[in-house]
């Protein structure tokens, strides 16, 4: 089936009630990482993840976290629900049972004598043994205890339809389900960062589905494009030496917050005429570099003496560059000389620890020091803004 053929969710999907992290994220981003070229991946669409194939194949894959209980046993409830949903998915013909696979994956590794039979039927007599040991199931006393509705559910589709979902059906099961992400970001990325990367991919992929929920398109991605925009943010993060920012983009509501409280920071732009489009960017940058500064602190990737060091080469930057736009600039007025200072200081490229730096960085930490009164835009800035 390709995704042509899915143009409506179907009854078994929450693409709008999906939130947060998941189980399902990290098998997408796995999918994503692992599948060729030409195929896609969604997530809680068909199925909690779908690789949509190039053939016009379909792998769907059911995914349940073991961590309590025993989603694999030979009577659990959430196991008869999967195998009903695929068959109600295939009486409505959402799918085509002759040319999907039906997939379980279950971590931490848990399994059941039954699964397993239906794992390994592949033959025509193998199958049949199974439907029949399947069908036995039911407790024709209490239909309607524990798995019943469920396994009733699935044997309604009917023989010929059941014995398919059998023969394509595999169970999977693994210990530790990063790993599965962890294994294809491992080759060519120096130990220390690999935790890193491996976040970071995860989290593109969970941030470009939610993208595609919130936009209400159908939430899909290309695993070629994926892998190619992954590849570029690792080579920038590696190769470049790049600290890359753990802040993320401010929204609107909270800018416009910032913008009404007016702290010192917003005052000295607008004390020099900022544009709306000027404010709003140094409002953003501000809040993602404070963001990083935190973060990246608690988690030892820095030490505040390096920011200490780096906002004293922000001053003696911003001295320098305030004299020369005096000395170049002394025809134009006041606010337009701040806005050449704070252009050409927001600009300044600086690494820290000898690691590239985030673009919004030292425009952001620039807004700190001016939130401080240790540098400032306008010429009598110090006039203007007079430390208590």
């Amino acid at each position: 089936m390709s995704l042509l053929d899915t143009e409506k969710p179907v009854k078994t999907t929450a693409a709008g009630q999906y939130l947060g992290y998941s189980l399902q994220q990290l098998r997408l981003c796995h999918h994503l990482l692992k599948v060729p070229d030409g195929d896609s991946v969604s997530l809680e669409y068909v199925e909690d993840v779908a690789v949509h194939r190039a053939d016009g194949s379909v792998l769907l894959e059911q995914s349940k976290s073991a961590l309590t209980g025993n989603p694999a046993s030979d009577r659990a409830e959430e196991l008869w629900k999967s195998f009903a949903n695929w068959a109600d998915l295939c009486i409505e013909k959402k799918v085509d049972p002759t040319t999907t696979t039906f997939r379980l994956y279950v971590t931490p590794v848990k399994t059941g004598t039954l699964v397993s039979q239906i794992h390994a039927a592949t033959t025509k007599e193998a199958i049949t043994a199974t439907l029949a040991k399947i069908k036995k199931l039911i407790d024709s006393k209490k239909p309607d205890a524990g798995c019943g509705p469920q396994l009733a559910r699935f044997l309604k589709a009917g023989d010929a339809i059941c014995s398919l979902i059998i023969a394509r059906f595999e169970l999977v099961t693994e210990a530790d389900p990063v790993e599965s992400v962890r294994e294809y970001v491992r080759a060519g990325v120096p130990s220390e960062a690999l935790d890193d990367l491996t976040a970071a991919v995860i989290g593109m992929a969970r941030d470009r589905i939610d993208k595609l929920i919130r936009d209400q398109q159908v939430p899909a991605l290309s695993a070629a494009n994926f892998r190619r925009q992954f590849q570029t943010f690792a080579r920038r993060s590696n190769l470049t030496n790049l600290l890359a920012s753990k802040a993320p983009k401010p929204t609107e509501s909270a800018i416009l917050e910032l913008v009404n409280v007016a702290p010192n920071f917003v005052r000295q732009l607008q004390a020099i005429n900022a544009s709306n489009d000027m404010l709003v960017t140094a409002v953003s940058d501000y809040l993602r570099t404070t963001t990083d500064k935190v973060l990246w602190a608690d988690e030892g990737i820095i030490v505040e003496q390096s920011l200490d060091e780096l906002d004293a080469q922000l001053v003696r930057r911003h001295g320098i560059i305030r004299d020369e736009i005096e000395d170049t600039h002394s025809d134009k007025d006041e606010p337009y000389r701040g806005r050449a200072v704070y252009r050409q200081c927001a600009d300044t490229t600086l690494p820290l620890d000898g690691q590239v730096l985030p673009s919004h960085f030292v425009a952001g930490a620039y807004n700190c020091l001016a939130d401080e009164l240790r540098v400032g835009w306008h010429p009598s800035y110090k006039t203007l803004f007079p430390k208590e």
